[in-house]
């Protein structure tokens, strides 16, 4: 997939942000495959006001918007498999459709960590576990469609793992490039392992409505996505146990299952994946900008 999802723009806002909030320049924004950032769009504005879109030259792409503090903010989130390039952002008046301002947004190559070893990428699969993974991999697709319109991470977020001395710990970062020497090829970590035993609480990283529960699936094994609203979703991978329901509520820190080993694993942990509008992009990135706006 190259196709980048879920840019946000700012106006012509000359206030100073902190870090985890920053400012467009006039000469554009600059963020590499898989980054997640708030950018501040302007103050005394709602999110209704105004649209903020990225054309790559197909059908424009909407971003998330919330307000904080009785400011706007937009979330930018650039997709792991985005191509690296130039492309143009633009924000549209929502009641007249008229261009506001159009800034260039430069993507990067990601700067991932490697992993090499010979157990890389050996698996193979029969035409029939093939078939599954793909009816699987739509299951889930199908999950994703459909987005509460309203942001629901407003009281923020948290670690889907609670830290202690033996649990939270990342043991596998997002990107991770997984290349075996016998190849020219390699697969990309597409989301963020988090130390924890079998049974250990899975916290919600943020509040949303239960929109998925796959069961036993071939390669995530026991699944939850939440649906956090404006196409954010989060899925928590390789469960023991379910503790939610489809259409459930959840808050922030809600636990909605137990740490496994199930589907594609190779010992306790959780898998963590986040998308935004369609795009993988890092979990922690996204953790970290809510925490610290």
């Amino acid at each position: 997939m190259t196709r980048l999802i879920g840019v946000a723009f700012v106006l012509l806002v000359a206030t100073t942000l902190e870090s985890a909030a920053q400012e467009a320049t006039p000469a554009g924004l600059t963020l590499h495959q898989g980054d997640v950032h708030i950018v501040k769009i302007g103050g005394g504005m709602n999110a209704s006001d105004v649209q903020s879109v990225l054309d790559t030259g197909g059908t424009p792409t909407a971003i998330p918007m919330f307000t904080k503090d009785g400011a706007l903010y937009g979330i930018v989130a650039v997709d792991l498999y985005q191509e690296p390039g130039t492309y143009h952002m633009t924000v549209y008046e929502t009641t007249t459709k008229r261009a506001l301002s159009t800034r260039t947004l430069i993507v990067e190559k990601g700067e991932f960590q490697k992993s090499i070893s010979s157990t890389w990428n050996t698996q193979v699969f029969d035409q029939a576990a093939l078939d599954r993974i793909a009816r699987e991999k739509r299951e889930i697709t199908g999950a994703l469609q459909i987005s509460s319109p309203l942001p629901e991470w407003q009281d923020g977020t948290t670690y889907p793992i609670e830290k202690t001395d033996r649990t939270g710990s990342m043991t596998t970062p997002f990107g991770q490039i997984r290349m075996n020497p016998t190849q020219e090829w390699y697969r990309f970590h597409r989301g963020t392992d988090f130390q924890a035993p079998a049974g250990f609480a899975i916290q919600a990283i943020a509040a949303g409505r239960v929109a998925h529960l796959g069961r036993d699936y071939l390669l995530e094994g026991n699944i939850t996505v939440i649906d956090h609203g404006a196409g954010i979703f989060s899925s928590y991978l390789h469960q023991s146990a379910f503790l939610v329901k489809v259409g459930d509520r959840v808050k922030k820190g809600d636990v909605i299952g137990r740490v496994g080993s199930t589907g594609n694993s190779h010992g306790p942990h959780l898998h963590l994946a986040l998308r935004i509008g369609g795009a993988l992009v890092d979990p922690i990135q996204f953790i970290e900008a809510l925490r610290q706006l």
